[in-house]
């Protein structure tokens, strides 16, 4: 795609008051990414060739990590212009993947006793996992199956991007071994958001943002691509980074991580950028 276009060329382009309320709150949307119904056929490949397979594997995790970057369902779905014309409203232009996570809430009648698997999500900054020089980060949650209060859908603080919170830090965790004391977060800001398949909001890197155990009988599922400019230097050491970490990062922290171009052009030079498994969008 031509990085000349200007915002106004883009089809899924954010109004003045939508980027205003970015900014604003840290969080936007819901917008629609495709139909229930086209999601719903994504969601079929993605529970037989990943979710499934992942139940079987002593690793989990390893599952669930940048497949943007081998699987085409994945692929395809990071690559709707529906997401990525909105992101370029926030970052311009030019943007890159650099990771992606599939957010499996396992129904807490299955997930009690298993330290390997979470119910509630405690609150959070992603920028305290990431390191990104510097942090310019927007974060999509795409609800690949309905994402309800009562399945543990997303919360955030609205407005809390504006400051960086203390963590607190617990090494033995497996998973969130960073979060935030719930008597620091002003609970009156906190929004939940109601999505149903096929549906993503937009946030910042330090959006606080939390959920809740799943009650249901069924795993709630969402993706999460992540998404940057050229100009930041991404490596390769965030926890369950997937393949790209397992291949590289464990005996090389500091060197670039694998990233895709979603619009535009690596114009630094630098980024060490790979084909994605879907083509050209």
């Amino acid at each position: 795609m031509d990085t000349r276009q200007t915002v106004s060329d883009l089809r899924y382009a954010l109004s003045d008051t939508e980027v205003g309320a970015y900014h604003r709150d840290g969080i936007i949307g819901p917008f629609t990414l495709m139909s229930p119904e086209e999601m719903e056929e994504e969601r079929f490949i993605i529970d037989r060739e990943i979710v499934a397979p992942a139940g079987n594997d002593d690793d989990p995790d390893m599952h669930f990590h940048d497949r943007h970057l081998d699987h085409e369902s994945v692929c395809r779905i990071c690559r709707r212009p529906e997401l990525v014309e909105r992101v370029s409203s926030l970052l311009g232009p030019d943007v890159l993947i650099w990771r992606s996570n599939f957010q499996v809430k396992k129904p807490a009648a299955v997930a009690v006793g298993d330290a390997k698997k979470y119910t509630r999500v405690p609150w959070h900054q992603d920028g305290a996992y990431y390191d990104l020089q510097p942090h310019v980060l927007v974060s999509a949650w795409i609800a690949i199956t309905e994402s309800t209060e009562e399945n543990g859908c997303l919360k955030v603080v609205a407005g809390s991007h504006l400051q960086t919170f203390d963590h607190d830090i617990d090494p033995g965790k497996y998973e969130f071994e960073r979060s935030i004391p719930d008597d620091a977060i002003d609970h009156n800001s906190v929004r939940a958001f109601v999505m149903r398949p096929g549906e993503f909001v937009l946030f910042n890197e330090n959006t606080v943002h939390s959920s809740g155990p799943n009650h249901t009988s069924q795993p709630r599922i969402g993706l999460t691509p992540r998404i940057s400019v050229p100009f930041v230097r991404v490596t390769g050491n965030p926890r369950y980074a997937g393949g790209d970490w397992a291949d590289r990062a464990r005996d090389a922290p500091d060197e670039l991580r694998k990233v895709a171009m979603l619009r535009g052009h690596d114009y630094t030079g630098r980024q060490r950028v790979v084909p994605l498994p879907c083509g050209e969008s």
